[in-house]
């Protein structure tokens, strides 16, 4: 590799081997300049595709509601930017969120999903659009959205710089880039650390991590690829000591082997999947944590877990 695929500055070197998946070990290479990692090389589709079994979004039924009440929240947010817009939620799972969207405000919103199970269930269970496909096959015409959030889903890119020169492409004119991804030294703290120490691979917190950005490499991306960086913060913070070993009990869970993946689960009918949905709970004590919580997003450091990004179309 000539270049690191983040910064194109620094020339990657070896940082330690990890886990993509059980029985996946791969090599991963840190840019001394801007200070993200990669798999290097980077998998090949059909090992990333076994990141997410069939029937993975089985467990997004327990957090129904958390996604909703994400919605309707961030229709707020979306409200003081534009009275009116389109949204497109890439990474969505099963459209609960674009379903909070739609309900607590007047914009339109689309949503983007990997996999085609949970693209099909999505339209059935939350009556939303969503296409399914990779963001830089996106079927929508240039300049659709005012608005495309992305929570948890560059880190799963095996070509970051395509997906985001495609949600640029996808945005009108001033338009906003919501990102949430982890801070990457700080991702991969755990597995590097436990990597020197027990001489093995170890997973990583969230499986299925392809690149760990820094925020000097992310900011860097960014503007390669047509965006303003508005706001960088930085949060969950007690999730960083835990990467750092630094609470008791942090890397308990790195012990314990992986084990084989599950077998896939037949499809169920609608109704049936209904009924996994959990009692609704209060909107009034959600909205009052999620305030107390944006207290603890902060510009000046990158000690804890996550980012944070607002991003406005340059161009």
């Amino acid at each position: 590799m000539a270049g690191c695929p983040v910064c194109l500055k620094g020339a990657p070197r070896f940082a330690c081997r990890a886990l993509l998946y059980p029985g996946a070990e791969r090599a991963v290479s840190e840019c001394p300049d801007c200070g993200s990692a990669f798999y290097h090389p980077m998998p090949p589709p059909e090992d990333i595709a076994r990141c997410y079994p069939p029937l993975y979004f089985r467990d997004f039924f327990r957090q129904y509601w958390k996604d909703y009440l994400k919605g309707r929240a961030l229709a707020l947010d979306l409200r003081a930017f534009r009275e009116k817009g389109a949204l497109l939620d890439v990474g969505c799972a099963l459209g609960t969120l674009l379903a909070g969207v739609r309900a607590h405000s007047a914009w339109t919103a689309a949503g983007l999903e990997f996999s085609p199970d949970a693209a099909a269930l999505g339209r059935e269970l939350n009556e939303v659009e969503i296409a399914c496909g990779p963001l830089a096959k996106a079927p929508w015409p240039d300049a659709s959205f005012d608005c495309v959030h992305m929570n948890n889903v560059l880190e799963h890119e095996s070509d970051p710089e395509s997906a985001l020169r495609s949600a640029e492409r996808l945005l009108k004119p001033g338009g906003r880039l919501l990102l949430t991804l982890p801070n990457g030294p700080v991702d991969l703290s755990a597995t590097r650390l436990l990597f020197r120490a027990w001489k093995r691979a170890v997973p990583t917190r969230h499986g299925g991590h392809l690149v760990f950005f820094s925020r000097r490499g992310l900011e860097a991306l960014l503007e390669r690829t047509g965006f303003e960086v508005l706001s960088v913060r930085n949060f969950h913070f007690k999730l960083g000591m835990k990467a750092r070993g630094w609470l008791p009990g942090s890397w308990k869970p790195f012990r314990k082997p992986w084990g084989a993946p599950a077998a896939p689960e037949p499809r169920l009918p609608l109704e049936e999947y209904r009924k996994l949905v959990p009692a609704q709970p209060s909107w009034a004590l959600y909205r009052l944590g999620q305030k107390w919580r944006r207290l603890w997003r902060l510009g000046w450091t990158d000690f804890g877990y996550d980012f944070e990004v607002t991003a406005r179309k340059a161009r």
